[in-house]
């Protein structure tokens, strides 16, 4: 009679529980490399947006205004604008095609374009522009991301985050104050 080799159950119920205990580990990593990669998508499309915001003031000068772009919209309403002239000014579709744009406003009447992550609507990036409808003139901006971890991440321009009171930003409950 020949012997049959193989496992027996003993063995296999070890082998089970060795990666039961990797998968144990090997799972927060992973999702931590996730929101890693989200993060820096997000940095990524602020540094993009803050470039092309300063390329466009830059511009401006030579021809004696000296003006940052403005968020233009029919209505800020929060209402996604994928088709808005300012989403598809300074990003392109490729790099902006997980993200959903809409405009919006803060208390100041500072008008927001923002970007949420399509997967991640903690995810965002916010570019807001000052309003000056009687000189038709915006002297300043900012552009920031954020995300659960923080508010708001700046990556330049001039209005404060204080000023920007009840503009869009992650982790806030609605009605609360920005800090």
């Amino acid at each position: 009679m020949k012997k049959v080799k193989g496992f027996t159950l003993i063995e296999l119920v070890i082998v089970i529980a060795i990666i039961g205990i990797l998968a144990t580990l090997a799972v927060p990593a992973f999702n931590n490399s996730v929101r890693t990669a989200r993060v820096a998508s997000a940095r990524a499309l602020t540094a993009t947006i803050n470039t092309g915001a300063i390329s466009a003031y830059i511009e401006s000068q030579m021809s004696g205004t000296g003006t940052y772009p403005k968020v233009t919209a029919a209505n800020y309403t929060g209402q996604e604008h994928d088709a808005n002239a300012f989403k598809s000014r300074f990003t392109d579709e490729s790099v902006t095609s997980n993200w959903t744009f809409y405009t919006d406003t803060d208390d100041a009447a500072h008008h927001c374009g923002v970007w949420k992550l399509d997967n991640d609507a903690t995810v965002m990036v916010v570019y807001c522009n000052t309003v000056d409808d009687e000189n038709d003139l915006n002297k300043g901006y900012k552009v920031s991301f954020s995300h659960t971890d923080a508010v708001s991440t700046s990556l330049g321009g001039s209005i404060t985050r204080v000023q920007l009171n009840g503009a869009p930003a992650s982790g806030i409950p609605a009605g609360l104050p920005n800090p």
